[in-house]
């Protein structure tokens, strides 16, 4: 893992829960996330949360990990049951086959694609036979269609469905997806916001899920 990354969140780690979802932005994304792995019956049992930051999403695994102390130090307070690893995505230290469930959000758009194929050998190390890989990656699909273009490593990096294919396609099947963030939130008034959770969720699950701000992907290891 790049240690601009990993001082980057370093430095964020005590307001980044205030900083990033206290906000109705925020709250925004975490319902649809949280949704998404109640939807997939994602639970902790066999479950790690791999680049689990404060640990905002650990309560749907037994597990963290990520390569940031300064981030684990937050998620350690939040969740005081449950056990931690600092340790980069690619190299997790986990057994071989271990693992029944990995989910990883806000991760990969921060790296270059020949490190999420790295990480994606190690998860295929570390799950069973079977086992569910699921990331979020910004959608590509959407980014084209708006033109944008990232000129640091900060999200700078999005997939499309072909992308995924590719990249994870010898070691994992694709068996569904689901999309984050379809209408402009950030240019929403905050009032609407709440009220437009649950319509923009069916949008990110309809045909249209490719032009998702992020897409969602469930990954079954072969």
């Amino acid at each position: 893992m790049n240690e601009t990354i990993i001082d980057y969140y370093d430095n964020l780690a005590k307001d980044y829960d205030h900083d990033r979802f206290s906000n109705s932005y925020g709250r925004f994304i975490d319902y649809q996330e949280r949704r998404v792995l109640s939807q997939w019956n994602v639970t902790p049992s066999g479950t790690v949360d791999l680049a689990c930051g404060t640990g905002r999403l650990t309560d749907f695994a037994e597990m963290g990990v990520d390569a940031s102390e300064g981030m684990l130090a937050e998620a350690r307070k939040r969740h005081v049951a449950k056990h931690f690893i600092c340790a980069p995505g690619q190299a997790t230290t986990l057994p071989d086959e271990s693992v029944d469930t990995v989910i990883s959000f806000h991760l990969m758009m921060h790296l270059e694609p020949s490190l999420i194929q790295e990480i994606g050998e190690e998860m295929a190390r570390i799950l069973r036979p079977g086992g569910r890989f699921i990331f979020d990656i910004p959608s590509q699909c959407r980014r084209a269609l708006l033109g944008k273009k990232r000129d640091s490593w900060h999200g700078s990096t999005g997939l499309d469905l072909k992308d995924v294919e590719e990249i994870f396609g010898g070691k994992f099947a694709i068996k569904r997806r689901h999309g984050i963030m379809m209408l402009p939130v950030h240019h929403l008034p905050k009032f609407l916001r709440k009220p437009l959770r649950s319509l923009d969720y069916a949008l990110c699950g309809s045909m249209l899920k490719s032009h998702s701000s992020y897409v969602v992907y469930e990954l079954i290891k072969r």
